[in-house]
């Protein structure tokens, strides 16, 4: 379609929105704009999760009771 001398405004702006909204909607979403700090917070966690089983791992090896070395079960 054409635009011409004997087109009318409103057939103009019908034509023009969709450009306009594809336009001004081509921003980053929500979701693009936390996803990295999604990645960080999941990294802290992590981070988090890893030193205090690692303390936990080492309190236990630290800190056993030197007489169950050698204790028969069962």
């Amino acid at each position: 379609m054409r635009l011409g001398p004997g087109t009318t405004l409103s057939a103009t702006a019908g034509l023009l929105a969709p450009a306009l909204s594809r336009v001004l909607a081509s921003g980053e979403s929500n979701l693009q704009e936390t996803n990295s700090l999604i990645w960080v917070m999941i990294a802290i966690s992590a981070a988090g999760a890893i030193v205090t089983f690692a303390f936990l791992v080492y309190s236990l090896w630290k800190f056993r009771d030197p007489k169950v070395k050698n204790r028969r079960y069962g």
